[in-house]
């Protein structure tokens, strides 16, 4: 007995409590959201329509996480001192909102000053699901890797950049108006180098923080986790996506391949997908002692 408890106060602790389910949500939830978020910035209702039906299905994947899924109601009771309980109330904001811009958009009933009080809510709904997850992970000084400022810019840039890449994938079966692939594709490569600047940032900064924080980078750059996060999240994810456009993003007949800009786009998807599970998994309890 007293070996376990000798490890569990001199030794890091990885987290066990958020699995793939809450992983699967994080990134639809954030996909659905910045999708949304983009399409109501184009005025696309349809590309809307598949952000909210992202959204949902994340957060199915979040509801299935819970011991009872038949209490969640009980989620929105804690507003006032939980970032969880206001997720929910963003979550069911943006589908209220959003839904009814698409209404408003798809009849054609714009109705001046209420239309857009409409659209404003749903955008600020929008953002505010990109980026509250960043902010249940930041406040958390138990695992000091997710003790960071970053977060929530981290999680609002790869959710933006997975929902381009979600419209971008989906843009062929989309009704009109047309989606301009090679415009979004110019948008994504400032965003890919963004995430790419903001995770070495996080890294740069948590390299110096408590112990539990070397050791997550140990685990992401030189552990178990070195290949995924090295090989897959920096590589296949950021790397590969800006050097594959570099050279083809300024000419004339890149706006016609576009088998090209969905490579990209799964590239991208794939890494953003890993970066969130990494995270999770990289999440280790600070020693008592």
């Amino acid at each position: 007995m007293s070996v376990y408890l000798d490890e569990f106060l001199i030794d890091v602790k990885p987290q066990k409590e958020w699995g793939w389910l809450v992983i699967t949500y994080l990134f639809l939830g954030g996909a659905g959201a910045g999708l949304f978020l983009v399409s109501l910035y184009m005025g696309h209702p349809w590309a809307q329509v598949w952000g909210l039906i992202l959204l949902l299905i994340g957060t199915l994947f979040l509801m299935l996480d819970l011991g009872r899924p038949g209490r969640f109601w009980r989620a929105f009771s804690r507003a006032r001192t939980s970032w969880i309980s206001r997720g929910c109330y963003f979550i069911t904001a943006l589908v209220l909102l959003g839904g009814l811009n698409i209404l408003i958009e798809l009849t054609m009933s714009d109705s001046g000053m209420l239309t857009t009080i409409i659209r404003v809510g749903a955008a600020a709904a929008a953002v505010a699901v990109m980026i509250y997850t960043g902010f249940v992970l930041s406040p958390s000084a138990a695992i000091p890797f997710w003790n960071s400022t970053f977060f929530p810019i981290v999680f609002f840039a790869y959710s933006l950049l997975a929902g381009i890449d979600f419209l971008i994938l989906a843009s062929p079966l989309l009704p009109s108006p047309a989606i301009d692939v090679a415009h979004l594709e110019k948008i994504q490569f400032g965003l890919v180098l963004l995430c790419l600047l903001l995770v070495i940032s996080h890294l740069s900064v948590m390299s110096g923080s408590a112990t539990a924080a070397r050791k997550s980078i140990q685990l992401l750059t030189r552990g178990k986790w070195a290949v995924l996060f090295l090989g897959g999240v920096i590589g296949v994810g950021l790397v590969v996506p800006l050097l594959l456009a570099w050279p083809m993003l300024w000419q004339a007949g890149f706006p016609a391949v576009f088998a090209i800009t969905a490579v990209l786009a799964l590239l991208r998807l794939f890494g953003d997908y890993l970066f969130r599970f990494l995270v999770i998994r990289a999440g280790l309890y600070d020693p008592l002692l």
